[in-house]
Parts: C-alpha cells; structure tokens; sequence
C-alpha cells in the first residue's frame, strides 16, 4: 500500500525506487537536509547517510511542490 501522493508517474518511480521521498522535515532523521525549502518532497543522495534535497517543482510535469509556492499560488487565485 502506497503512503504518498504524487503529480506523475515518473516521480512515483523515482520514490518506489527510493531517490525521491515524500515526508515532513522531522521524519527525515537518518540524514541532514540541504536545502531550506519550504516542502514534502526531497530527492535523497548517498548511501547510508543521506542528503535530502528539498523540491519547488516536479522535475517530470513541472506540477508545484513546495508548500510556500503552493501557498504563493493560491494567493494569486483567490
């Protein structure tokens, strides 16, 4: 049973194959973030201590998917 969402194929196997993670910044805990984005989803380098490396876009289908321009975006329409 799949526990994420995503906007795409690709970026779903790309998360099947455990280079890319959906999660909240306190759950990543085996690892150091890199980036100071504000969102859910992060590529994942290295082996056994990993680097997380928080997303603004879905690099496949260009959806939005960090909070803060998700957030920006909805400003804008409503």
């Amino acid at each position: 049973m799949k526990t994420h969402m995503v906007c795409c194929p690709e970026l779903d196997k790309l998360m099947d194959l455990e280079l890319a993670r959906h999660a909240q910044p306190y759950q990543l805990t085996n690892g150091r973030i890199i980036t100071e984005i504000d969102t859910e989803y992060y590529f994942v380098f290295g082996e056994e201590r990993h680097s997380f490396v928080g997303i603004n876009y879905c690099p496949f289908c260009g959806r939005v998917l960090s909070r803060g321009l998700w957030n920006l975006e909805k400003k804008k329409q409503g």
